[in-house]
């Protein structure tokens, strides 16, 4: 999720000719969203944070590290090219990779493409639940309906599993073979 924030400008927002006047909260503070997903199980760890940093990304890789190894598993993590996602824009990155190098993939998609990415799928539904169309006066009521819209996504991983058009949600046939796109 790029980023969450109110409206622009104060008292009311206004665009173009013709456009409806939107009442705005006065507050342009931004805070950006974290979210990594287990695309087999539906397990979903939402952050919030003032800026994209390393840290936040590294606390949620080391997350999903933990989740798979519960499974016996190795992580897979697929992250797109914020410099702070990678060894070469971040140190902290390339830390945890040379201590996580036996038990995490990290796996990069192609630049300027967010459909090869799962997770914003389910971006895009979680804009139009908390911050389109939203009636908040404050940012904290704004960050409190965020928070709200993270938990009741990790309490529902069918339906997580549904919006990233996993082919383990619930409903798809689970006997079918899966083919090499699908398997990772």
């Amino acid at each position: 999720m790029p980023f969450i924030r109110p409206s622009r400008a104060c008292g009311l927002s206004l665009g173009r000719r013709g456009q409806r006047l939107i009442e705005a909260p006065g507050d342009n503070r931004k805070v950006y969203g974290f979210g990594l997903l287990d695309w087999r199980d539906g397990w979903f760890d939402g952050r919030l944070a003032s800026g994209r940093t390393a840290d936040v990304f590294c606390e949620q890789v080391r997350a999903a590290v933990a989740h798979s190894k519960q499974r016996g598993r190795v992580a897979i993590v697929i992250a797109d090219h914020l410099k702070t996602h990678t060894p070469a824009g971040s140190l902290l990155v390339r830390s945890l990779l040379s201590e996580l190098k036996e038990e995490l993939y990290l796996v990069y998609t192609p630049a300027y493409d967010p459909d090869a990415n799962r997770i914003e799928w389910l971006w895009r539904v979680s804009r139009r639940v908390v911050t389109h169309n939203h009636h908040r006066s404050d940012f904290a009521l704004l960050l409190a309906d965020v928070e709200k819209h993270f938990q009741t996504l990790a309490r529902t991983p069918a339906e997580l599993l549904r919006h990233i058009g996993s082919p383990f949600a619930p409903g798809k046939d689970q006997d079918a073979p899966l083919s090499l796109a699908q398997a990772a």
